[in-house]
């Protein structure tokens, strides 16, 4: 062919033009070098997004619009626990636990709408049953054409992080020690009780448990022991509780049981499951330890707040503590005048032994074989600044409460003994007396009470077994056996303890033979009873006396009055009595002149 000639039209196109039009061959040449480039650049993009899909240690997956799985990498099937075969073609969301409809909704609406991107948090099922939370990020591609083509799913397991925050909120609503629900937690829930009794028309129950004496036993064997008995405290209540009940801690040695749909009658039933339950003795260490517990129950008003019931039953609680014979009392109105009587008293009762206005008042004890005065009992009174003179009876209970009682002990200890050595000195006929002092059961735990009296005996000058320590509420004391062993301590001092109000509280039997005690005091109950109408006193007096003769100890009628009732007591061989029969309680400036008429050589 003849010569061509080129033309080009484009920068890629070229057109050979010849002169011979019957022979020639056109051809079209391009330049496709940059396209494939491209390509190649694509392809290398997708073998390396493959790449970071399969390496990545992060779960990912793709599925297609309508959530079904067309890649799966190694990280993801690991997470899942599923080969290939079990996850290809299935839809993402029939692996979430448990299932829900909405989730396949969320993924059309990301179809159809204008979202792109999703962060949530999921439960996904293994085969084996076990549950992963997983945090998923789903980012909708489109193709070319902007149409939705692919959702890539980033899958990371955060099992353990969400079980460190449920561990936390756990804490965080729940009592360490005893796993129950603590305050917070117990608000909540009684919240939610009072809003459905109120819907109802029913009432919630809420007993306040204290247990008696636990800052004696913490104190004395350690808080090791404490814990112990507050761990078996709150499975003994555990198991008398109903499945919708709820027990919590309240904090320290108190618990609160919330309890819906329930009346008095049903609440003080439980009460007394509860009470019965403490008879058994906690087992620390090896060794048993006696506790009861106080309980305040109260009963829902359609005006209740949780805060308001909650410090009822609290009020109830302290009503019981300052009766001492009952474990479980319901609150009524009258109870928050008493409790702000209550706390008055205690305020002022703490500022009276700051101003020193307690005072002593001595009763004397006559030996029944000499009719002479054997020793004293000393008694605290009140003087109170507006009131007058006030009894044990308007104080004392307070004070046990409030734990003065301890120090109240310990003041009347030392006077009572100064002012027996004075009396001594001054009348030598007061041949040796002894001085009974009311001490209180928690003493008996704690050994620094005997160093107390070893001071006390050192600086009086007086004998050991000169002093008595008479106890009351034998059954109150909360580490019988440490009790046992400090009072052995003390009787080798040479110093005597009795129990007071036998027969009047709980002192029972069982205690007589283990305690080593020297005297035992009659309530003045069945004193004052001998020889009334339809009186068995006598027996029992006569039974107790021969009891406590077998046992080497001697018997004390408290509460003589009149001379049948001694006749009665020296015929039965009873060895000392006190009363109004001899003398009231006396002031001690009145002592000198009782003890000249009644100790006269």
């Amino acid at each position: 062919p003849g010569p061509c000639s080129k033309a080009e039209d484009s920068d890629y196109n070229y057109t050979l033009d010849c002169e011979e039009p019957e022979n020639y061959t056109v051809a079209s040449v391009r330049d496709i070098t940059p396209l494939r480039k491209a390509q190649a650049q694509q392809e290398e993009a997708e073998r390396l997004f493959a790449l970071g899909i399969d390496h990545s240690p992060i779960g990912i997956v793709l599925t297609d619009t309508e959530a079904r799985l067309t890649r799966v990498n190694p990280a993801a099937m690991a997470l899942l626990d599923r080969p290939p075969s079990q996850l290809l073609g299935h839809r993402l969301t029939d692996f979430i636990h448990p299932p829900s409809a909405d989730e396949s909704t969320l993924f059309e609406q990301a179809v159809s709408g204008d979202k792109v991107h999703l962060c949530n948090e999921r439960r996904y099922l293994r085969p084996n049953g076990e549950v992963l939370y997983v945090e998923q990020v789903v980012v909708l591609l489109r193709d070319s054409d902007g149409a939705p083509s692919t959702f890539y799913v980033h899958l990371q397991d955060i099992t353990a992080r969400k079980r460190a925050e449920q561990e936390l909120e756990h804490l965080a609503m729940h009592d360490p020690l005893t796993g129950l629900a603590n305050r917070r937690l117990l608000v909540e829930y009684l919240d939610r009780f009072l809003a459905r009794a109120g819907r109802a028309g029913s009432q919630v129950a809420v007993l306040f448990i204290d247990l008696d004496h636990f800052k004696i036993v913490n104190d004395a064997r350690g808080h090791t022991a404490g814990d112990a008995m507050l761990v078996e405290l709150s499975q003994r209540l555990r198991q008398l509780t109903r499945y919708s009940d709820v027990l919590a801690r309240f904090g320290g040695d108190e618990f609160v049981l919330l309890c819906e749909d329930m009346e008095s009658e049903t609440a003080h039933q439980l009460a007394a499951r509860i009470s019965a339950a403490m008879d058994d003795p906690f087992l620390i260490d090896g060794e048993e330890i006696f506790s009861k517990v106080s309980i305040g129950i109260a009963l829902s008003d359609t005006d209740d707040t949780a805060e308001s019931l909650i410090r009822k039953s609290d009020t109830a609680m302290y009503a019981v503590k300052d009766h001492h014979r009952r474990n479980a009392v319901e609150f009524d109105e009258l109870m928050q005048q008493k409790v702000s009587e209550r706390m008055d008293t205690e305020s002022q009762l703490r500022a009276a032994m700051q101003r020193d206005e307690l005072r002593l008042r001595f009763q004397p004890i006559i030996s029944l074989d000499t009719g002479r005065p054997a020793g004293f009992e000393a008694l605290v009174r009140w003087q109170h600044p507006e009131r007058g003179l006030l009894s044990p009876a308007d104080f004392l209970p307070v004070a046990h409460a409030s734990g003065l009682i301890v120090d109240i002990d310990l003041w009347v200890l030392e006077h009572a003994m100064r002012q027996l050595r004075e009396w001594e000195m001054n009348h030598p006929t007061l041949r040796r007396p002894t001085v009974a002092v009311n001490l209180s059961t928690r003493h008996l735990n704690d050994r620094s009470f005997i160093t107390h009296t070893q001071e006390l005996l050192a600086q009086t000058g007086i004998d050991a077994d000169q002093l008595h320590f008479e106890i009351t509420e034998v059954e109150e004391i909360a580490d019988l056996d440490l009790a046992i062993e400090h009072m052995n301590e003390a009787a080798e001092l040479g110093v005597c303890f009795g129990i007071d109000d036998f027969g009047a509280g709980h002192s029972s039997l069982r205690y007589l033979h283990r305690l080593p005690v020297q005297t035992l005091k009659l309530d003045k109950s069945f004193v004052q009873g001998l020889g009334t109408p339809d009186s068995r006193s006598d027996q029992i007096i006569g039974a107790v006396i021969n009891l406590a003769h077998a046992l080497g100890i001697e018997v004390i009628g408290e509460g003589v009055e009149e001379k049948p009732q001694l006749d009665e007591l020296q015929g039965l061989g009873c060895d000392k009595a006190q009363g109004f029969l001899w003398s009231k309680p006396m002031d001690p400036s009145e002592g000198p002149k009782w003890l000249e008429k009644n100790c006269g050589s």
